[in-house]
Formats: C-alpha cells, sequence, structure tokens
C-alpha cells in the first residue's frame, strides 16, 4: 500500500511541475502575443507568426529526430553509455546547428539581393534565424532533463527564460521593427534558459564525446522526424498558405483567435513529455489493451478540460477581443468555435496515439499525417478563395478529423496483435523438447 501511495505521489509530483510549467509558458507565450497584438501593428504581428511558426517546425524536426529514439533507447543504456549518447548527439546538434544557420543566412542574402524579399522581410529572417538555433539548444537540454524525470529543474531554468522573454518583447513594441526586436528577445531568453539547464545537468553530458551517434538513430529518427514534420504542414502550415492566399492581417486573425486556445496546447504538451516514458513502460509491462484503457482516460480528461475551457473563452470572447487585445477581427466568433473543435480532437488523439508511436509504426502514421495534411492544406485554400480567413480554420478541422481517424484505427490494429494468441506448437517439436 505504501509503494503505491509512493509511486502515485511520485507519479503526481511529475506531471504536476509540468503542467506549472507549461501553465507559466502558456502564459508567457499569451503575453507576447497579447503585447504584440495590442500595441504592434497587425502585420508585425504577421510576421512574428509567421517566424515563430518556422521556429516550432524545427524545434518538433528536432524533437521528433533525437528525443523518440532516445525514449525508446535510453532506458536499456547505463549511466556511462547514456552520458556518452547524449554527448555526442549534442555536439551533432550543435555542429549541424551552426551549419544550417549559416546556410540560411547565405540564402536570406543572395534572396535579398536578387530583389526577392524587402528589406523588413529579410530582417525579420535574420532575427529567426537567430532563434531558431538557440531554441534547438535549449529545447534539446530540455528533453534531457525531462527524460530524467527532473520537471523541477526546467521549470527553474524555464523561469528565467519567461522573465527575458517578456521584459524583451515589452521593450520591442516601442521600436518600429516589433517582430524583430520580440524574435531577438525569444532567443536571448532562449540562451540565458540553455545556460541554466546545462549547468543543472553538469556531467551527466559527457563533453568530449565523439559525434555521430545520430548517425545511428537517423533511421528511426527520419520516419519519427517525417511524421511530425508533415503534422506541423497541416496544423501550423495554414498560416503560410494564409499570408500567400490573403494577407498578414488575415494571419493575425487566424492567430490571435487561436490564441485564446494556446494554454491548452501547451498543458498537452508538458503533460505529453511525462506521459510517454510512463507508456512506454506500461506497454512492456502490461501490454497493449491495458495501457490504451490508461491512456484513453487521459483523452477522456483532457478532452473534457478542454471543452469546459472553451465554454469560458466562448462568454467571455467580447472581453477578450475587444477589451484585452483591442482588436475586432472579422469572423472572430467562428474561428473561436472551430479552435475549439479542432483542440478537442487534437487533445483526445495525442495520448492514444503514443501506442502506435512507442510501436514505432513511423512510416504508417506519416504515410497518415501525409495524406491528412493534403487534404487539410486543400481545402484550407478552397475555403478560404469563398470564406476568407476561417476558411483556412475548416481546412485544419478537416484534416484533424482524418488524421483521428487514421490513428485510432492503428491503435486498434495493435490492440488485436496482442490479443491474438501465439500458434500453436508443433506436436513433434513439443515432444523433441520433453525428450531433452
Amino acid at each position: 500500500m505504501n509503494a503505491t501511495r509512493s509511486s502515485a505521489f511520485s507519479i503526481a509530483r511529475l506531471f504536476g511541475s509540468s503542467i506549472v510549467d507549461q501553465a507559466m509558458l502558456s502564459a508567457a507565450n499569451f503575453g507576447v502575443g497579447l503585447i504584440l497584438i495590442r500595441y504592434a501593428a497587425e502585420a508585425q504581428y504577421g510576421y512574428y507568426i509567421l517566424a515563430f511558426n518556422t521556429m516550432i517546425l524545427l524545434t518538433t524536426l528536432q524533437g521528433t529526430f533525437i528525443g523518440t529514439p532516445m525514449v525508446i533507447r535510453l532506458p536499456t543504456l547505463d549511466d556511462g553509455a547514456r552520458r556518452q549518447w547524449m554527448g555526442s548527439l549534442l555536439r551533432d546538434q550543435q555542429r549541424w546547428g551552426l551549419a544550417g544557420g549559416l546556410l540560411a543566412l547565405l540564402t536570406i542574402a543572395v534572396v535579398w539581393t536578387a530583389g526577392l524579399l524587402d528589406r523588413q522581410s529579410a530582417q525579420v529572417a535574420v532575427a529567426a534565424t537567430a532563434l531558431v538555433l538557440a531554441a534547438l539548444y535549449r529545447e534539446y537540454l530540455r528533453g534531457i532533463l525531462l527524460m530524467y524525470h527532473r520537471p523541477q529543474q526546467v521549470l527553474a531554468a524555464d523561469a528565467i527564460y519567461v522573465v527575458v522573454l517578456l521584459a524583451g518583447c515589452a521593450a520591442s513594441v516601442h521600436t518600429p521593427a516589433a517582430a524583430v526586436g520580440a524574435l531577438l528577445a525569444g532567443m536571448l531568453a532562449s540562451l540565458a534558459c540553455g545556460h541554466a539547464l546545462r549547468r543543472k545537468l553538469g556531467t551527466e553530458i559527457d563533453d568530449q564525446a565523439a559525434p555521430g551517434r545520430l548517425r545511428d538513430i537517423a533511421k528511426m529518427g527520419f520516419w519519427a522526424a517525417s511524421g511530425g514534420v508533415i503534422y506541423w504542414l497541416f496544423n501550423q502550415g495554414y498560416n503560410f498558405l494564409t499570408a500567400a492566399t490573403l494577407d498578414l492581417a488575415a494571419v493575425a486573425a487566424l492567430a490571435a483567435s487561436r490564441l485564446t486556445l494556446m494554454p491548452i496546447n501547451l498543458l498537452l504538451a508538458g503533460m505529453q513529455k511525462q506521459l510517454t516514458p510512463l507508456a512506454s513502460h506500461w506497454l512492456h509491462q502490461m501490454g497493449a489493451r491495458r495501457t490504451l484503457h490508461r491512456l484513453a482516460w487521459f483523452s477522456a480528461a483532457l478532452g473534457v478540460t478542454t471543452l469546459v475551457y472553451g465554454a469560458v473563452i466562448w462568454l467571455l470572447r467580447d472581453w477578450i477581443f475587444l477589451d484585452v487585445m483591442r482588436k475586432d477581427f472579422a469572423q472572430r466568433d467562428e474561428l473561436v468555435l472551430l479552435w475549439c473543435g479542432l483542440f478537442v480532437l487534437m487533445v483526445m488523439r495525442e495520448p492514444v496515439m503514443m501506442i502506435a508511436v512507442l510501436r514505432q509504426r513511423f512510416r504508417i502514421l506519416s504515410g497518415a499525417t501525409f495524406v491528412s495534411a493534403v487534404v487539410s492544406l486543400s481545402v484550407s485554400y478552397f475555403a478560404m478563395l469563398r470564406l476568407g480567413p476561417v476558411g483556412a480554420a475548416v481546412g485544419i478541422v478537416v484534416g484533424e478529423v482524418l488524421y483521428c481517424s487514421a490513428v485510432l484505427v492503428l491503435v486498434l490494429q495493435e490492440v488485436r496483435k496482442d490479443d491474438t494468441p501465439a500458434g500453436p506448437v508443433m506436436h513433434g517439436a513439443s515432444e523433441s523438447g520433453n525428450r531433452q
């Protein structure tokens, strides 16, 4: 009984710290968005959203490429091997990040020189590149501490991130280029947080480890990352499609209305990072069916939480948009309802999908995500031509429904595989085994 209570307390502590951390990050991101919406031009907020979503894409790519193989392999390694693994991957991450950053800056310079990019857009692109490099470093170190079940230390480092980010963004709106200032504030915040995280890890990362471990996880990481990136394509890629089809003001309207639901998204992200190692343990110890039952309870709880939160947002929508944001975007009510529906589907899918992820069904998930992305962006494009910004949200909801259906079918297949009894042992082989 005492062991059970201790285990329950440990799990509650892990989730509690993660929830507090994600609530803090959610509040910070909401604060940044609110500052820019309220005090900067809509075009500046639109620029920031496009750059911020680029950063989300690349951190997602890194997190799935590196994080998923580590969650699966590291539990089988001893302490020395873990330190070597993490040190090698960190050196690979820094080398590839530097090379990618230099290539991005060169590309920006060439495109700007050719006259295909105006000065303001080029400045935003340079600031976004700096933000991405710093964010990748921070996210890698955060992932390691979370895998070690040390969310309290992550919380302390993220507090530094939040303070620097909000202070920098508050200063940025007093400049003509608010988007550039906000992105540079995010870069400085990520570097400060990353420095604190690295100090907390101390010798748990082998700084002398030879690079090259990235090659060992490349195959598994590729399929994990491709699914994550393609999913980003239909979950966030609509912003770039909207900018190309409509304008930056439409991007701002979509982002501002979705911003009201972002605390749910960040809550899900925090819970998922702690739930993934637990789900991996359950799957190995209890099988797919019992793991699915446990994960389904998480899905139901998250779904109810999202519905309650969405109802509160709906009741307060006039105050949020008119008094807090000081903006009255077109089609705001329709957008809020569609985002609520999307988030309910998304939060209920994520826990259950872990079974397919931990069983490494990355190719099937990538294929399902790709089809959903194509359908989503196609519907978004044609719907935007007729409905305006709300058409983008319609396409995303359609793609999410399709993806949820595919995930559910795949997970149920995994459950049935576990339930299928092993084939009968041949009589002759059994007798031979008995004689031995």
